[in-house]
C-alpha cells in the first residue's frame, strides 16, 4: 500500500491554528519561567501570556500561541505537566480565519 502525505492546504496547516494553554500551578516565583522555557526551547513566541495568582496559593497561567501543530501542543502540555509546581495543564486548538486578499479594500491602499 503506498504512503500518502497529508493534504496541506491553507485550511489545515498549523499556521492557521491557535492553541490556548490553561495551566494551574503553585504560586511559586519560578513557575511561570519554567513553563515559558519549554516554548523558548522549541523557538515559539507566545502571542499572549497571562498569570493570575489566587488566594489559595495557586496561579492560573493562560498562554496563547499561533502556528503550533496539534502534535506539538500535545507534547508541550505533557512537558508542562511534568514541572513539579504544575498541578494541571490543558490546551484547546482553534482554527484561525484567514482573510482573503482584497486589493480594493480601504485598508490596503498604498500611500505615495
Amino acid at each position: 500500500m503506498p504512503k500518502t502525505t497529508p493534504n496541506t492546504t491553507t485550511r489545515n496547516t498549523s499556521e492557521n491554528r491557535r492553541v490556548e494553554f490553561d495551566i494551574v500551578a503553585m504560586s511559586e516565583p519560578n513557575t511561570l519561567l519554567r513553563v515559558l522555557e519549554y516554548f523558548a526551547l522549541i523557538g515559539v513566541t507566545p502571542c499572549n501570556v497571562k498569570a493570575d495568582a489566587n488566594l489559595d496559593g495557586t496561579q492560573i497561567i493562560s498562554i496563547i500561541v499561533e502556528g503550533l501543530s496539534q502534535q506539538r501542543a500535545y507534547i508541550l502540555a505533557g512537558k508542562i505537566n511534568e514541572i513539579f509546581t504544575v498541578n494541571s495543564a490543558s490546551y484547546v486548538v482553534k482554527s484561525i480565519e484567514v482573510p482573503s486578499y482584497n486589493p480594493s479594500h480601504s485598508d490596503m491602499r498604498m500611500c505615495a
